[in-house]
């Protein structure tokens, strides 16, 4: 029998017009087992820490590494639900058949400039409110 198991991916986007949709800034999908932490940044917020895009640990002295992340803006004292929902969607096998989970896409203009609602899987997610990438060392 064959395994079942295989990379899931977090997709999350911040650009409302798909046309704009051009850069890691915009829109990013990482590889769950990638992330460091999920915790609360403020009262609305929900960041996702998760290991560096541009940059990895070598045998180089004193460096520094930082930590890429994500801010979801979401409904005020509202972060365990939303955390425990990331969480079961990574850990559970239910609705996904291709290893994309959704988190957060603040789409609402499509590619053809037809309108849709913004999807987000939890409904206290209310937007993305950035992708942070850190520059490449050099």
């Amino acid at each position: 029998m064959a395994s079942s198991h295989y990379e899931k991916y977090l997709y999350i986007r911040t650009e409302a017009d798909e046309d704009d949709d051009d850069d890691a800034a915009r829109s990013i999908a990482l590889p769950s087992s990638r992330i460091s932490a999920i915790a609360p940044s403020a009262d609305g917020t929900l960041t996702i820490w998760f290991e560096s895009v541009n940059n990895m640990h070598t045998a180089g002295d004193d460096e520094l590494v930082l930590k890429d992340s994500v801010v979801l803006n979401v409904t005020t004292h509202r972060h365990k639900e939303v955390a425990s929902r990331i969480i079961q969607a990574i850990n559970g096998t239910r609705n996904l058949s291709d290893g994309w989970i959704v988190v957060a896409d603040d789409t609402t203009t499509d590619y053809d400039g037809t309108t849709r609602s913004a999807v987000y899987l939890h409904d206290d997610i209310t937007s993305v409110g950035a992708i942070n990438i850190a520059a490449a060392n050099s």
